[in-house]
């Protein structure tokens, strides 16, 4: 063995001693043994509790009070040292029973773009009628630096007076589009003295759908191109060729203020459904919000574009909601029908969350 092979291996930092390397490995090995569920209540199988800092240097003067005690026999030392025994027995028996029977349930998460902070809503339950629960920290992931006011890692705090709910929301960071599953929860108290650390771990069993990262530096929307003769046609066989002019059949997502109450009632009364006016642009081409070939496409990669498409779909529905035209959205292998309205946005952005370039995943018509 050369001398330069001993050299790279002694100052090769060794996995065992890398301290980062181990807390991984316990935490993975923890949150293997955590199922996933969406409500738990806590209880002496998920609770742990630890001494804490002020915990060991307490634990270190009572050692010493009581060992001078013994070698001096002095009895008001023996009283003291017992007194401060008896309290941090009291104490430890607290601070586990603080925790011990609150229910965590996840609330209904929502849909952010890539980049921006989710908000997960937590409900706790305080099932005890006669003892509150105070001192309550809620964290998601990792927990953020001492200081931290906001921001992913920051704990929630919470008291729970007896037989109370709470609601608290803890951020989480997110890095990319699709499917994010969510990281471990701590619930911790250091109540009532903070010698001890009483927590449990919660892994959520429910997915959150991460829409692609908004452009900031996103044109403006490229102008619409009319529908080819296909589905210009096939749109026109669903106007009756009785409606007069401005009006056309209700389609999901018009607002309320669009629909023409005097003919939808007529038209209810003779079978038919409800009648939307055409907007004041109605005859202008619908838009068309295509991956491949809309202007301003040249030169990005598939996520610059998927992130480029999303902010024109909320620049489309905004301009929609005000009259415009309405949108819709093409992908290759993947296409999605010109409508307008909060659902229709939802299943656009939806749908570049869940593209996958290298899948043809068929026509969502």
């Amino acid at each position: 063995m050369t001398m330069t092979r001993v050299r790279a291996m002694l100052n090769t930092p060794s996995p065992r001693l890398n301290l980062n390397w181990i807390r991984q490995r316990v935490n993975a090995w923890w949150e293997s043994r955590l199922p996933r569920r969406d409500q738990l209540t806590l209880n002496q199988r998920n609770l742990y509790i630890l001494p804490t800092k002020a915990g060991w240097a307490f634990a270190l003067v009572f050692v010493v009070l009581l060992l001078a005690s013994i070698n001096e026999q002095v009895n008001l030392g023996y009283a003291l040292s017992f007194l401060l025994g008896g309290a941090s027995m009291a104490a430890l028996y607290q601070t586990h029973g603080n925790l011990h029977g609150v229910n965590l349930r996840l609330l209904t998460l929502r849909s952010v773009h890539a980049g921006q902070v989710l908000r997960v809503g937590i409900t706790l339950s305080n099932k005890h009628r006669k003892l509150g629960r105070y001192g309550l920290q809620v964290t998601a992931g990792p927990k953020a630096p001492e200081g931290t006011m906001e921001g992913p890692g920051t704990p929630a705090h919470a008291e729970l007076t007896p037989g109370s709910d709470c609601t608290v929301d803890v951020d989480v960071a997110t890095q990319q589009r699709g499917w994010l599953t969510l990281p471990r929860i701590t619930i911790d108290t250091r109540f009532p003295l903070g010698l001890f650390r009483a927590w449990a771990y919660w892994l959520p069993q429910t997915r959150v759908l991460i829409w692609p990262a908004l452009d900031p530096n996103a044109p403006t929307l490229p102008q619409g191109r009319r529908l080819e003769a296909s589905e210009h046609a096939q749109r026109a066989t669903s106007v009756s060729s009785e409606m007069p002019e401005g009006l056309r059949d209700y389609r999901r997502g018009d607002p309320m203020r669009w629909i023409a109450w005097k003919k939808s009632s007529q038209a209810l009364a003779s079978g038919t459904g409800l009648v939307s006016r055409e907007p004041a642009q109605g005859h202008s081409p619908d838009l068309w919000l295509d991956f491949e070939h809309s202007p301003g496409m040249i030169g990005l990669d598939a996520e610059a574009r998927l992130s480029r498409l999303a902010s024109w779909l909320i620049q489309a529905e905004q301009d929609a909601s005000a009259r415009g035209p309405i949108y819709g959205l093409r992908l290759p292998g993947v296409a999605v029908d010109c409508n307008a309205g909060s659902h229709h946005l939802r299943r656009c952005l939806d749908t570049l969350a869940l593209w996958n370039p290298g899948a043809q995943t068929g026509d969502l018509r």
